[in-house]
């Protein structure tokens, strides 16, 4: 539910305040939202649980109960089936995509709260992936692990340049993988 959208009724009904009181804070800067072409507020779910932790607002159950999306950006189907068993019975639900464009519809029709992506992708590379998700204010805070064979000291440099928030070479350390992944989703 992390990458629900909401409207400033509906972000006033789930923190117990007037609506005038969530456009304020809009308006202060505290709470990140962006307009609609007809100029309505609009919130997006994760910056608003961003917003209640920071603010020390209680969290409805019903923001957290629900499983997070991890986008898996990988065209290895021997390394998919192995991240597959490695996350499968998480408290995760998982979707993947073979190569850059699939990726960027994915990112829009499933809003995942994160993105597992291989720089070594076709169509779209994980460089040019990065680079789009960055340039709109409704993507650039999905977090995005890079696993990825490539792993010189340009490469490594080149990539954590994009804004990752973690390098994970390949072959992947399950266990350490699986507790980044927990951390970030926290």
């Amino acid at each position: 539910m992390a990458g629900s959208i909401l409207t400033t009724h509906q972000v006033a009904r789930l923190c117990n305040v007037h609506h005038t009181t969530v456009i304020n804070w809009i308006n202060e800067g505290k709470l990140k939202s962006y307009a609609t072409p007809g100029g309505h507020r609009r919130i997006n779910e994760s910056n608003l649980i961003s917003f209640m932790k920071k603010y020390q607002i209680p969290i409805p159950e019903k923001l957290l109960s629900k499983k997070k999306v991890i986008l898996i950006v990988d065209d290895d189907i021997e390394f998919l089936d192995e991240l597959k068993v490695a996350l499968s019975n998480k408290d995760f639900k998982l979707d993947f995509a073979s190569n850059g464009f699939e990726t960027g519809r994915k990112i829009y029709t499933k809003k995942p709260s994160l993105i597992l992506l291989d720089f070594k992708i076709p169509g779209l590379d994980g460089f040019e992936v990065c680079k789009i998700l960055h340039m709109y204010e409704e993507t650039s805070n999905i977090p995005i692990f890079a696993v990825t064979v490539l792993n010189s000291k340009k490469e490594i440099k080149k990539i954590k340049a994009c804004g990752v928030k973690e390098y994970i070479p390949k072959p992947v350390n399950m266990e350490k993988l699986i507790k980044s992944v927990k951390d970030i989703l926290r």
